[in-house]
């Protein structure tokens, strides 16, 4: 009697289990969501209401302090066909973001095949080329404004005690040199970012490679052509998107030091925006302004995955 007892209670154990089961996975479930809430909050809140709001804005006429407060609809958009400083600002842009994500990925990359190899004090040497990218922009600005002085600045300085005087420029004063000035300090401050990103690249290549190219008698030139160089394509198009995103953006050490000038020739989208919103009290058109930088970015990085995955 009792095994036949025992055995009329089993579905009825089996059900209680099951529901316990479910009733688990679904406190852990609501666990989960309440772990990401405060992170969805904040990213709704202060990014897609941010956009949204800036959205709201680029159809307004408002100068971003009063309450008046008109709606113009696509003029501010329209505005911006027949705005030579834009195209001013994406040319200066551009240029400067080809220079600095060259010769960053170039040094980066070298820096970091150099430091591969078997040298003494590699945690010195690391620390030394990664410690531009945490200065404040504040400091470096200070630092070259000083270093590229006119008189008695210390760039000029040196070229004149080694016989170059006739090199000696107003390096953030003239047209013609100051967008490459700013182009060195960006290169100097994010290369040790670039070699950062390679160094950990190169340490997940499989010894093996190198091994087996050496054996078949591949130089050191041919392995850093045939193998490294291609293993390391996502570090590549990493620093490639990454850096042309800090481009659009690139807005303190342009204000820092030149401001945009002179004429306009170290102009950003970034302090185009700044200025438009801050110094010209027009809040609609430089939300406009803003949107066109966000599509931008996001219209080049979709692009640029594409290619990626298609190659």
């Amino acid at each position: 009697m009792q095994r036949t007892s025992m055995g009329a209670d089993t579905p009825s154990v089996l059900a209680g289990a099951k529901r316990a089961r479910r009733t688990r996975s679904i406190n852990r479930s609501w666990t989960n969501y309440l772990y990401i809430l405060p992170l969805f909050v904040f990213i709704l809140g202060f990014v897609y209401f941010a956009i949204g709001y800036t959205i709201y804005v680029s159809f307004l006429d408002w100068n971003g302090f009063s309450r008046r407060r008109e709606f113009i609809g696509l003029e501010n958009f329209a505005e911006m066909l027949d705005d030579r400083i834009i195209l001013r600002a994406l040319k200066n842009t551009a240029l400067f973001g080809i220079l600095a994500i060259v010769m960053q990925m170039l040094l980066g990359f070298l820096l970091a095949v150099l430091l591969k190899t078997r040298i003494r004090f590699k945690t010195v040497y690391k620390t030394i080329f990664f410690l531009p990218v945490v200065l404040a922009p504040a400091v470096i600005s200070y630092i070259f404004r000083h270093i590229y002085q006119a008189e008695g600045g210390p760039l000029n300085t040196l070229l004149e005690s080694i016989g170059l005087g006739a090199l000696q420029q107003a390096w953030l004063a003239d047209p013609s040199f100051a967008l490459y000035a700013l182009t060195l300090i960006n290169i100097w401050q994010w290369t040790g970012f670039s070699f950062l990103l390679y160094f950990a690249a190169l340490t997940l290549i499989d010894e093996h490679l190198y091994e087996a190219a050496r054996i078949d008698g591949a130089n050191f030139m041919q392995v850093l052509r045939y193998i490294t160089f291609p293993l390391l394509k996502s570090t590549h198009l990493t620093l490639v998107i990454l850096g042309f995103i800090g481009a659009l953006k690139t807005f303190d050490i342009v204000y820092l030091t030149t401001g945009g000038g002179p004429g306009r020739s170290t102009e950003f989208m970034s302090t185009y925006i700044f200025k438009e919103a801050i110094l010209e009290y027009n809040a609609g058109y430089a939300a406009a302004l803003a949107l066109f930088v966000v599509m931008l970015c996001v219209t080049s990085t979709a692009i640029q995955l594409y290619l990626y995955r298609n190659q």
